[in-house]
């Protein structure tokens, strides 16, 4: 049993009991997150390939290049043939590139805004986590300083054994309760280190606890519109509308034109120079393939467009509305609510010590300001999970200087 016990303590002191908890603030995690976060690699990567494929879009077809000879006249030949775009169909090919990297664009910062929401729920998961495990040191405090005030009631008479027993199950519940919340509480470390890009086994230390701001409901649906993924959905939509227009040019007769120098006469000594023009024409029905999934991929990202700004609007009203509610539900707790669970306990001792009360008066006492600190740790995440949802549909900071 000896090597289970210290494999669990390692593992709820960060991995190795010397190493100290590296104080980590919300500014610089919300920073590290949206620069080595899992998926911030990748975005950027997709933004790039957009870059290319603008490239690839303004690139002309090839020159080519014919030899020729013979026998009979011309006796030598060389020429150049250039396959020229359909009117507008290049500068519409580009156009769709563009709002391309466009799209990417938004895509990478509405990746980075869920990341930085991500981030944000991790980091005050891990400040929830540290209330509890102080909420669950607190009442094993409790439980312990019970468990010796009934020892001590028992040894001088004034209560019966069963108080002794209850006291001492108690407070092994307590123990075994602040064991499960340490043991959480690495669990959350290990899981925001991955969003930072630091080591897992090294524990971290949160420090800010305070509440969100509330900014008013009328200037975020304003900034609506604005939404990164807002403007990736409209980038798509011009893409799609480009492509189409693309591909409807390139159904018209294409010229193909060439300049040729060739040799006539014995030994080819009669130079002489040849123009060409040539027409690829697309067969009247046929090959509209293209222009079919062209008009299907425009009304798909309109679709899309308009799906993502309803739900973007009833996101912002919805998470408003519950960090609204939830900072009001907070304030309550530090000026009304955990001072009285802080008397109602340390009275509910006193009184027990002085044989006033008995001993379940004491342990109901104590559950309920264990539940009254847990429930403040909850209204504290629930008001910040509210704020991370705001900024994710929002697809902006709302909390920078």
């Amino acid at each position: 049993m000896l090597p289970v016990t210290v494999a669990l303590l390692l593992v709820l002191n960060g991995g190795a009991p010397a190493q100290a908890p590296e104080t980590v603030t919300l500014e610089a995690a919300l920073a590290e997150a949206t620069a080595r976060a899992p998926g911030i690699a990748g975005a950027h990567a997709r933004e790039a390939l957009a870059r290319g494929e603008v490239e690839l879009a303004r690139t002309v077809a090839p020159l080519a290049v014919s030899l020729g000879g013979g026998w009979n006249d011309p006796r030598w030949s060389v020429g150049l043939a250039q396959r020229l775009p359909a009117p507008g169909a290049r500068g519409a090919r580009v156009l769709a590139a563009e709002q391309g990297v466009l799209a990417a664009e938004g895509e990478r910062r509405a990746n980075e805004a869920s990341v930085r929401a991500e981030a944000r729920r991790a980091y005050f998961s891990l400040v929830h986590a540290k209330q509890l495990v102080a909420t669950a040191t607190r009442a094993l405090e409790i439980a312990r300083e019970s468990e010796a005030a009934a020892r001590l009631r028992f040894e001088t008479g004034a209560a019966p054994e069963l108080d002794v027993v209850q006291a001492g199950l108690a407070r092994a519940s307590a123990e075994a309760q602040l064991l499960t919340q340490q043991g959480e509480q690495a669990a959350l470390c290990a899981e925001l280190a991955l969003l930072l890009g630091r080591e897992p086994l090294r524990p971290l230390d949160p420090t800010d606890s305070g509440p969100p701001p509330l900014p008013p409901l009328e200037e975020l649906l304003m900034r609506a519109g604005q939404a990164p993924l807002a403007q990736a959905r409209q980038a798509d939509l011009a893409a799609a509308d480009a492509t189409l227009r693309a591909a409807r040019r390139e159904r018209w007769p294409v010229p193909i034109v060439g300049v040729a120098v060739e040799g006539d006469g014995p030994r080819g000594a009669m130079v002489s120079l040849r123009g060409s023009l040539d027409l690829d024409v697309p067969l009247p029905g046929l090959g509209r393939g293209e222009v079919d999934r062209a008009t299907a991929s425009l009304h798909l990202a309109g679709a899309l467009a308009d799906e993502d700004r309803r739900r973007r609007l009833a996101e912002l009203v919805a998470a408003h509305r519950r960090l609204s509610a939830a900072l009001a539900a907070l304030q309550r707790f530090p000026k009304e609510i955990l001072p009285a669970a802080e008397t109602s306990e340390r009275m509910a001792l006193e009184s027990y010590r002085a044989g006033r009360s008995a001993l379940a008066s004491l342990n109901d006492a104590r559950r309920a300001a264990t539940d009254l600190r847990a429930q403040a740790a909850d209204a504290a995440l629930a008001a910040q999970a509210a704020f991370a949802a705001l900024e994710l549909a929002a697809g902006v900071a709302l909390d920078e200087k």
